[in-house]
């Protein structure tokens, strides 16, 4: 048998580990709700990390394009300069014969006055040796 010194001695620790116990399942249930927690954070951070790679993976093809864009625009950029040096070249032959066009009807305009003055001479003396031979 228990002496009641004992007694009191017994419930006291029964007590405390009542008290343990309760603060152990607490403890627990804290401990869960810290891991629940961790593991959620965990698991958005794999989703974000997956997030990251994809948009990493999406710039670096959006580099690739605007690098292949820039390229094409240098290439057309060349072409556009080359297209003014002919437009220029074309222009500036296009000036020398509108030059030549007009100095050439010049000419055509001299020797059409020309030809006219020698048909009018050519009739006058027609006549003339119509005239005469009338005489």
């Amino acid at each position: 048998m228990v002496s009641r010194q004992e007694c009191p001695k017994v419930t006291n620790v029964i007590v405390a580990l009542v008290k343990v116990v309760r603060s152990n399942r607490q403890l627990s249930s804290k401990v869960g709700s810290v891991l629940a927690k961790l593991l959620r954070t965990r698991l958005d951070n794999d989703e974000m990390s997956t997030y990251c790679k994809g948009m990493q993976e999406e710039k670096n093809d959006l580099t690739s394009k605007v690098e292949g864009i820039v390229a094409e625009r240098d290439e057309l950029a060349k072409v556009v300069a080359d297209l003014e040096a002919r437009l220029k070249e074309s222009e500036s032959k296009l000036e020398e014969s509108e030059l030549r066009l007009a100095k050439e009807r010049e000419v055509s305009k001299d020797l059409e006055d020309e030809l006219t003055m020698y048909k009018k001479e050519a009739m006058e003396r027609h006549e003339k040796g119509f005239n005469k031979a009338i005489r």
